[in-house]
């Protein structure tokens, strides 16, 4: 096929995440037409008419989106690549305020990240916790509680007998209640 025939073209070759890029494309006696796009972190396919143009919003790239143009005349099959280099969307970062609208002071920054992040790591055991099968659940809790235990006994000698009645208080409250 003369390269002529083919042609396949982008409107930009760098762009930042989000934005949109426009191709033309045009194969003189097509069989068939395919584009490809490929993102770096996953690839599709579609199927085109053997000319037209297309736009794209391109949101997510390792760094370089590739849009091939494969085109079957004859059995014969051709392609050409073009590559969009797509820029990451820069992070802001918020700012708390107070209810009069002033910056929180490092205390309360701190405060509210901490227990940001305490809250986002419970969410996360407990679902790690869900996801497990109902005996390993059951195991953990018990495990827990013996945990708990030896804790009190070891800070608290004279509460060691309270803290081994613990486990067995919990034991047969879940008897009870199956």
């Amino acid at each position: 096929m003369n390269k002529t025939r083919m042609t396949f073209t982008a409107d930009r070759h760098k762009v930042n995440e989000g934005e949109i890029v426009e191709i033309n494309w045009s194969c003189d006696g097509a069989d068939t037409v395919q584009l490809t796009i490929d993102n770096g972190l996953r690839s599709s396919s579609m199927p085109l008419p053997s000319e037209g143009s297309k736009r794209f919003r391109l949101n997510r790239s390792k760094g370089r989106t590739w849009l091939k143009l494969t085109v079957t005349i004859q059995g014969k099959e051709y392609s050409k690549k073009i590559g969009v280099r797509v820029k990451p969307m820069p992070t802001t970062r918020a700012e708390t305020v107070d209810s009069q609208g002033r910056p929180q002071s490092g205390v309360a920054r701190w405060w509210q990240r901490t227990l940001t992040n305490w809250h986002n790591w419970r969410a996360r055991i407990r679902y790690a916790v869900q996801a497990l099968p109902e005996g390993k659940q059951m195991a953990l809790k018990v495990l827990a509680v013996l945990t708990l235990t030896l804790f009190i006994g070891a800070i608290w000698p004279r509460l060691a007998g309270i803290a081994i009645l613990l486990p067995v208080i919990y034991l047969v409250v879940v008897l009870l209640r199956r």
